[in-house]
């Protein structure tokens, strides 16, 4: 049945047809550069030119038309030629023009197997021709068409091979893809943590702005200040890095912050009311600047936990730099248990388990 399937689609389906539009396309040229390069020689036999000189210019004549294979710009057409006639698609997009040896190569089989099997057709269809009246002429041309429909089923398998790219190419565009994949990912947890925290700082100040409008206009006044600040500074880096998304060739308008700003961040918590007892020692200028960003991004998190987590609002950081080693050490008091619609609710670890255990009164609306 797979065999009666294969070749009902051999022979009824228009894509086969279409393939073999590909393999005259071939043929032509073939036919084109035969007479060519025969009219040509005849003319300089006839000329009297030395037996050499006839031989030079026939491989000449025959061996440029198809060296035109190694030309760049050959994979390209060749490329769009396949898959509007062979009817099949390339993985990895259309092919563009050859940008190395290996590519050119690889092009020039390609183009040489094109001609080749065009000529083959040529040479059938005058085989064909010399049959003519003959009881043969019935079979030799319904083998003509199935072989022309073979080959152009067989051109259809091996395009996307040859024009295609290499193992070695796909794995350097998989190299290239992860490296791409990891630097979003990067910037995603970049767009998170600087949002993140300049979030909780706004959440923080403007709920004690509105608390103590009223009774305290300057602290209301310097917290306002505060979200002013902190949002820009957040929107700005916000816009940075989506610039980088949009266009990967870009670079950054400033560098990413690291550990040189680590007093800005201090003093922006502190101004959203964690009270932080900081202790730096060691040159961190000497950092290098992947290690000085990641770890400004660790510090920025564990404060934007303790602002919002600290049982007393206080937090103890420490940045120690001695020798090979960057120690960071941030520390914040945290009760077990918190409130939660006038219940209790208790969060830790319980024999070995994570547990959290919430109570919740109800009173009078239980029937």
């Amino acid at each position: 049945m797979s065999v009666l399937r294969s070749a009902r689609a051999l022979l009824l389906t228009s894509e086969s047809y279409l393939r073999a539009v590909f393999v005259l396309v071939g043929a032509a040229l073939a036919l084109a550069l035969g007479i060519a390069d025969f009219t040509i020689l005849s003319l300089v036999a006839e000329a009297g030119a030395p037996a050499w000189a006839t031989a030079l210019i026939g491989v000449v004549l025959v061996g440029g038309p198809l060296l035109v294979g190694v030309v760049p710009a050959v994979r390209q057409v060749e490329g769009v030629a396949v898959q509007s006639l062979l009817a099949v698609e390339f993985p990895d997009g259309l092919p563009g023009p050859a940008t190395g040896w290996p590519q050119r190569r690889r092009t020039e089989a390609w183009f040489l197997l094109h001609v080749g099997t065009g000529a083959v057709v040529v040479a059938a269809v005058v085989g064909l021709i010399a049959l003519a009246g003959s009881w043969w002429t019935v079979p030799a041309a319904a083998a003509v068409l199935l072989g022309t429909l073979l080959i152009g089923r067989f051109l259809a398998w091996l395009g996307p091979v040859l024009l295609g790219p290499s193992y070695a190419e796909r794995l350097q565009r998989l190299e290239a893809d992860a490296a791409r994949a990891i630097e979003r990912n990067r910037i995603a947890r970049e767009i998170h943590d600087s949002v993140g925290h300049a979030l909780s700082v706004v959440t923080v100040q403007a709920s004690a702005a509105r608390k103590l409008i009223g009774r305290d206009p300057g602290f209301a006044e310097q917290a306002l200040a505060t979200i002013e600040t902190t949002s820009r500074r957040a929107a700005a880096e916000l816009d940075q890095m989506l610039g980088v998304l949009r266009d990967e060739t870009k670079p950054p308008a400033a560098p990413a912050p690291g550990l040189g700003s680590l007093g800005e961040l201090i003093t922006g918590a502190r101004s959203a009311g964690l009270t932080v007892n900081s202790a730096v020692s060691g040159d961190l200028s000497r950092l290098p600047a992947l290690v000085s960003r990641e770890a400004y991004r660790i510090v920025q998190e564990g404060l934007t936990n303790a602002l919002k987590y600290s049982a007393d609002g206080t937090a103890m950081l420490d940045v120690s730099l001695g020798g090979d080693v960057l120690g960071i050490r941030l520390s914040n008091p945290a009760g077990r248990r918190r409130p939660a619609l006038g219940g209790t609710a208790t969060v830790g670890a319980d024999g070995g388990r994570w547990v959290l255990a919430v109570a919740l009164p109800v009173g009078d609306v239980l029937p």
